[in-house]
């Protein structure tokens, strides 16, 4: 497996690439302190991931995010800064961003993150979405508690199985969540993509976040 990791900043750089060694010990770890440099190693390399710096001396991040989805679409990009921002996140999302990665998450998450982008997964800090379902019980600052499924056009199950990819869960974990087959939450969030008119769960992550929802107790059962 290759890892790039864009960061002018060496001691960070290094201390990020020797973690990545200890957690995947078969990992080749590519380092770049330019987004320059970094391109031009995407170029040579088969990569599985990068870990791109927002704040670079020759190239603004979140431009870098888009040319290299531009030069290589299926490339898995996470963002890698010391900034928290709930719409540096969501913008990122937009671009392509496979996920975002605060430089000060413990080792353990740091860990899983990388665990949950390499899955397929989309991976966003705790600060944004919360380590949990989230229920809310007033609205505030433009947020939109739901706990009725009928608001956002969908089945009692389809908001269940919502609640939980936006809180970066995958199928399986769903499926185990709910009690039910991995099959049968893929058949639930068909219709959920169609009627928010997305493809991938970062553009679905960026709606529901646009639209300023959050998930309250709902309201029907199973």
């Amino acid at each position: 497996m290759n890892i790039l990791l864009i960061d002018d900043h060496f001691c960070a750089r290094e201390g990020v690439a020797c973690l990545l060694k200890q957690i995947f010990p078969d990992l080749n770890v590519f380092e770049a302190d330019s987004f320059a440099a970094g391109l031009a190693v995407a170029f040579e390399t088969p990569l599985n991931l990068v870990l791109l710096d927002l704040q670079l001396p020759d190239k603004d991040g979140l431009v870098g995010l888009v040319e290299l989805k531009n030069q290589f679409p299926d490339l898995c990009v996470v963002m890698f800064s010391g900034l928290d921002d709930r719409e540096l996140v969501f913008e990122a999302l937009k671009l392509g961003a496979m996920g975002f990665i605060v430089k000060t998450v413990s080792r353990q998450a740091f860990t899983e993150a990388l665990r949950d982008v390499l899955s397929g997964k989309v991976y966003l800090p705790p600060s944004t979405v919360g380590s949990q379902p989230v229920f809310a019980s007033s609205a505030i600052a433009g947020i939109r508690p739901v706990s009725n499924p009928a608001e956002l056009g969908l089945t009692p199950r389809e908001f269940e199985v919502l609640s939980w990819v936006v809180q970066g869960k995958c199928n399986k974990q769903i499926a185990r969540q709910l009690g039910i087959e991995e099959q049968t939450v893929r058949n639930h969030l068909r219709p959920v993509f169609q009627k928010f008119e997305v493809a991938r769960r970062a553009e679905l992550l960026v709606k529901v976040f646009e639209r300023g929802i959050v998930f309250g107790k709902p309201e029907v059962g199973n």
